[in-house]
Formats: C-alpha cells, sequence, structure tokens
C-alpha cells in the first residue's frame, strides 16, 4: 500500500511509483472517483481524446456503414422481448 500526506492546500503528492504504472506525466489529468456507501476514494488517469476515440474505433466493425441517423437504427432493429 502507498500513502501520502495532504498539504495544508489540501495537495497531495502522488508517490512516483504510482505515477509510473498509472503512466501519469505532467499535466495529465487525473479522476478521483467516490463511492456512495464506502469512505474510500480511487484515483485513475482520465482518458485521453486520443485514447478514447481508438477505444470507440475498435468497437466498430469493419465493412459496417456508420450510423448517420439514430432514429432509422431503432425503426429496423428488431424488438427484443
Amino acid at each position: 500500500m502507498l500513502t501520502a500526506t495532504i498539504s495544508s492546500k489540501g495537495q497531495v503528492v502522488i508517490p512516483a511509483e504510482l505515477r509510473r504504472k498509472l503512466g501519469l506525466n505532467p499535466g495529465d489529468t487525473v479522476i478521483f472517483d467516490e463511492s456512495d456507501d464506502q469512505p474510500e476514494a480511487t484515483i485513475r488517469r482520465r482518458e485521453t481524446w486520443d485514447e478514447m476515440s481508438a477505444r470507440f474505433h475498435s468497437w466498430i466493425k469493419p465493412g459496417i456503414p456508420p450510423l448517420e441517423d439514430v432514429h432509422g437504427f431503432y425503426e429496423t432493429r428488431e424488438p427484443r422481448l
């Protein structure tokens, strides 16, 4: 377990080992997730727009035309029971 001390200004230095594991660099944005049912916080690196775009593009199957009309998509879809 890694620890850090909160300064009087509320600042925390993220330990170097954790910065390396998360791939954090100066200027990166981090997200603090808090759980409603437990008093703890989780830190994670925020994806860049390029990383998010690449992840979304990986879900698109080759040969399927891009979706241009969401209403048409739902009209042609088979209903779920």
